[in-house]
């Protein structure tokens, strides 16, 4: 009864989420869906485990080559899902599929050596010769060399593509920075999270896989620590991914904004061009206060100046030491103050609305992040009118 209730927990998870992040086909939630064929996969690789641990050999006979395909499929699809929600606008097999492409090679190695065996071969194998310590030949030995090259797999791809997510978060949230205003940082925080959770989730799976699943066959306690783990984190992700809203740059083969509306210059603009350039901007901030606009982005910028992204972003990180969202919300940071100044009982929404933030929160944190005394060099404290 203990082991049927371990061995369930993750089933339960893995399902409740497929269901539900697969439900949600509007336009814009790619990640969500594809976050659901994840926990789809996941559910048929726990449900394989049930029929192997509990036992049911007849029928785990028939899963064995796809619990092998998708274990090893696991990470590569995570590691997609994080691309979805920071670079890549939609899945395309044809960009994608060479991530999953070494789990389809051990697949059919593994299925080959399936297929040679016959059914009660195949199950003597599994419960018996694989975690013997006799010698194997011809047909077993060839399966137990796939099985353990599967596991040495298994494991490199959990550390590349760990090493991988990091990289892709941290840079993401880099270039979203510099292109956005008002990206609340709990988007960008959820994506780190999301990615906290991969390094724990590996390091399960890397012990499984060391041990090997067949070591956990003889006491059932054995399978309280993996059950654990994995339905906890896999619950974690699919709430996070859940709530995550895409925070993908776009580029210029999705259609990026770069190119609507204005032409990209095809030559770097020289010291007086970019001179101009940073008088508009400032004209901009000072007298037209465009940072009032909630959902000003880089590109709204670059349209009314009649230039590009690049050019602006350029201009703030180099002459202001700023990112584009810290260079807005500074200047939204002085006019709430100045506002706070002259209506010292106005509310904080009202006073967060009224100064362009998102939220309260943004609107506190860059109380914190920008006091009147570290404003960047240019950028006035004059009341607003």
């Amino acid at each position: 009864m203990v082991k049927l209730f371990l061995l369930l927990n993750p089933l339960y998870v893995t399902l409740f989420w497929a269901l539900v992040l697969n439900t949600n086909k509007a336009k814009g939630n790619e990640p969500k869906i594809f976050l659901g064929r994840f926990m789809l996969v996941a559910f048929l690789l726990y449900l394989s485990h049930l029929f192997y641990y509990f036992p049911l050999p007849d029928v785990y006979h028939y899963l064995d080559p796809f619990y092998q395909l998708c274990n090893l499929s696991v990470y590569p699809m995570y590691y997609i899902y994080i691309r979805l929600l920071t670079v890549d606008e939609k899945f395309s097999l044809r960009k994608h599929g060479i991530f999953l492409l070494l789990p389809f090679v051990m697949f059919v190695l593994y299925g080959v050596g399936v297929l040679i065996m016959s059914k009660e071969e195949h199950i003597r194998y599994l419960y018996g010769a694989l975690y013997s310590e006799t010698a194997l030949s011809g047909i077993f030995l060839y399966q137990k060399i796939i099985y353990t090259l599967c596991r040495i797999v298994f494991i490199v791809q959990g550390l590349v593509y760990m090493w991988l997510s990091y990289r892709l978060v941290v840079k993401n949230k880099k270039n979203v920075l510099n292109y956005y205003a008002n990206m609340e940082d709990d988007s960008l925080d959820k994506i780190h999270i999301l990615n906290i959770t991969l390094p724990i989730t590996i390091v399960a799976g890397i012990m499984m896989s060391f041990f090997g699943k067949e070591s956990f066959m003889p006491e059932d306690m054995k399978l309280f620590l993996p059950s654990i783990i994995f339905s906890v984190m896999l619950f974690f992700i699919g709430w996070l991914g859940n709530k995550q809203r895409t925070v993908a740059i776009p580029t210029e083969e999705n259609g990026n904004k770069e190119n609507c509306g204005q032409k990209q210059d095809k030559n770097p603009a020289n010291a007086e061009q970019l001179l101009i350039i940073r008088q508009k901007l400032l004209r901009l901030f000072e007298e037209d206060k465009i940072y009032l606009n909630k959902n000003l982005t880089i590109w709204d910028i670059a349209g009314v100046i009649g230039t590009n992204r690049t050019y602006i972003s350029t201009i703030i990180n180099n002459d202001f030491g700023q990112n584009f969202s810290g260079f807005v919300n500074a200047y939204r940071s002085r006019y709430a103050r100045a506002l706070l100044a002259q209506n010292p009982h106005i509310c904080k929404e009202d006073l967060a609305e009224m100064s362009g933030f998102g939220s309260v929160s943004s609107m506190q944190r860059a109380f914190v992040l920008y006091p009147l005394a570290t404003l960047p060099k240019n950028i006035t404290t004059q009341p607003p009118k």
